[in-house]
């Protein structure tokens, strides 16, 4: 009987079985080690360029904070110069010499002409500013009582 089992033994694990099942082992272990820093090296990588695109998207919004503080610093003159010149515009109506004054014309002119102070509009609308003026007793834009187009 004990013949027999050597012999199964033999049969069923031939020679080196248990040392290729020892074998396998190391290197399913050596397998899940060389997996796993593959995993760790793709990571790496990917960390890697993420930081790559985060330092290039810093500098572009540092410049581009740049570009936008001086256009705000430009927009704030631009206002401030279009408040001096609408008060400009409004001091002329308290001018006593408005309606000889280049300056009131161009500004009456309509928006819509191409060449302000030539062509269609010109003397035109001079005229029609010099006519409104001599209605135009407060300097306000309200007109007499009682007064026409051909009254002084």
């Amino acid at each position: 009987m004990a013949d027999f089992l050597l012999q199964f033994i033999q049969w069923a694990i031939p020679s080196g079985g248990i040392g290729a099942a020892i074998v396998w082992f190391a290197n399913r272990k050596a397998n899940n080690a060389k997996n796993a820093k593959v995993v760790h090296d793709t990571y790496k990588g990917m960390y890697e360029d993420i930081s790559k695109v985060l330092l290039e998207t810093q500098q572009k919004y540092e410049d581009i904070t740049k570009v936008v503080e001086g256009l705000t610093a430009e927009n704030h003159r631009i206002r401030l110069s279009i408040n001096r010149l609408s008060r400009a515009i409004e001091a002329i109506k308290l001018c006593p010499h408005r309606n000889s004054c280049p300056v009131s014309s161009e500004l009456s002119l309509d928006e819509d002409d191409d060449n302000p102070g030539r062509g269609k509009g010109g003397k035109g609308q001079r005229r029609k500013q010099t006519d409104h003026d001599k209605n135009n007793v407060d300097g306000k834009g309200a007109t007499r009582p009682g007064a026409s187009d051909h009254s002084t």
